[in-house]
Parts: structure tokens; sequence; C-alpha cells
């Protein structure tokens, strides 16, 4: 296998919408270098209409299916698609973003470059719904940056690409978590000695807007400051950065119409902000 031969790792499950899920597969397409494969995980049922989607782009993408027989979250999902792929470097991409065309080939030369890199993220521009691009989301870019912020989660999972040997070696993502399974990750990364680095262009459009909010509960969001916790924790972090994985609990505790406004509020005061005008 050439060096230049790479995974990606998505997952589906039956309430994504069919639209985006095509806008995301028809964006790997436009890549400049293009996956040896796509791994793609059906995390229960699916509809017609995304089935149709996959089958349409299957013989293109070479679209590899883990069919799951019910729904068993996105963890366990991830997990059962890292033994499917073939490759040592798995990109990692959601079913409703866009990969923009050089993504692939931005990230896969700077391996090449730095081959001590483990975890490799990018920054990423966020879009609403309609697929209307919004602001650049940055992201720390040197391994220490990255990992005196790591408290605060400064990689962005569907841009991250990664050593599937390496993780394999921690035991992939925890199954007993909801939604902060990347978070939890990152931690037990860095416990064993991974690098972490994220270049600084966007690289996919990641779908965000007023309604993200509204899909994470409070218990959610209560996981997410224990990850966040536990892993600060574990790697000895100081006290002040343990605590402040609890500041996002705040939002979810505030009146929906007002959790995104206070989002864009404490966005100010983000430690993986880097640089003037993102």
């Amino acid at each position: 296998m050439s060096s230049t031969e790479f995974s990606v790792l998505m997952a589906t499950y039956g309430r994504d919408d069919a639209v985006h899920l095509e806008q995301a597969l028809a964006s790997l397409l436009e890549q400049s270098l293009p996956a040896s494969e796509v791994v793609l995980v059906e995390d229960g049922p699916i509809g017609d209409a995304s089935r149709s989607v996959i089958e349409r782009h299957r013989a293109r993408l070479n679209i590899q299916s883990v069919v799951m027989p019910r729904n068993v979250g996105l963890a366990t999902a991830l997990n059962a698609g890292l033994q499917h792929c073939r490759h040592e470097i798995v990109f990692r991409f959601d079913s409703d973003d866009v990969a923009l065309p050089q993504r692939f080939a931005s990230q896969m030369s700077a391996f090449e470059t730095v081959p001590q890199v483990d975890v490799m993220g990018s920054y990423a521009q966020e879009m609403d719904s309609a697929g209307t691009p919004g602001r650049i989301r940055s992201m720390p870019l040197s391994h220490d940056e990255i990992l005196a912020t790591l408290w605060a989660c400064p990689l962005i999972h569907p841009t991250v690409a990664y050593r599937r040997s390496r993780i394999l070696a921690i035991g992939g993502y925890r199954t007993d978590l909801r939604r902060s399974e990347d978070y939890d990750l990152w931690f037990r990364c860095a416990k064993a000695g991974m690098r972490f680095a994220n270049l600084p262009e966007a690289l996919i459009l990641h779908r965000f807007d007023e309604t993200s909010h509204l899909r994470h509960a409070f218990r959610d969001a209560l996981e997410r400051a224990m990850s966040g916790y536990r892993g600060a924790s574990l790697l000895g972090m100081p006290l002040w950065t343990r605590l402040a994985c609890f500041v996002p609990l705040l939002r979810a505790v505030l009146p929906t119409p007002l959790r995104h406004r206070a989002y864009r509020l404490l966005s100010r005061f983000d430690p993986r902000r880097t640089g003037p005008g993102v």
C-alpha cells in the first residue's frame, strides 16, 4: 500500500437529513486527493432516501458499509468502523458537513512532513442548516498549545485525521459516553504520549447554527463537563482548568432562546482562539 492511501470514517443514523448526507458525500468526490475508501457505519436502520444517496455514491467513493442492527450511538459505531478501516491514516468526517477540496491533500501532506504527529485537525468554517457559510472557527496549532488547552477541547472532531493503530491501542472511543466521546479520547491520547497538531486553514464547512444548542440536553452538558474534569485531572492540569470545564454547563441551564447568545458571548474568552478576525 502506498503512503497516500487512507480511510475516511463516517457514521449515519435514521434521523440524519438525506440532503445533508448527499452534500457530504458529494464533497468527497471533489477532493484533489481522493480517499482510498469510505467506511460508512449505518448506526441502526436508515431511511430509503439516505439508502439511495449511499448507493448512488458507493462505487465512485468505494463506500464500505458497516451495518449495525440497531442504533448503538456514535462512539460504538465509530469503534466498529475503525475495525473495518484498512489504512493507517483515518480521517473522521460527519455526515452533515462538507469537506473543502483540499482537505485530504493538506492533511496527508502534513502527516508526511511531520511524521511524529498522531492526531491532526484543522480550522473549520461554520455554516447554517441551509449551507450558508459563517465564521471561521480557529484552534491552537502546535502540540504544546493544544496540550495546554486540552481542557477546552482544541480539536474539532470532524476535521481530525489520526493514526488508526495508536487509537486502537488505547481502546478507541469510550462507549459509555453519549456526546463527549471525542473530548475524552483526546485526553487519553495525551496520556499515552501522542502528538497533536492543527492546520491553520478551514478544511471543512461545519454545520452549526442557533438550533445546534437545542440538541444538547443538560445531562449531555454535565457529561461533557465531567469528562473534561476527569481528563484534566488525569493529566495533572491546574485546578482552575478542571473547574473551567464546568463553565459551558452554565449555558445549558439558560432558557433556550438565550443559549446561542451566551455561546457567542463566551466565545470571546475562548482560549482556543488564535489571532484576530477569526
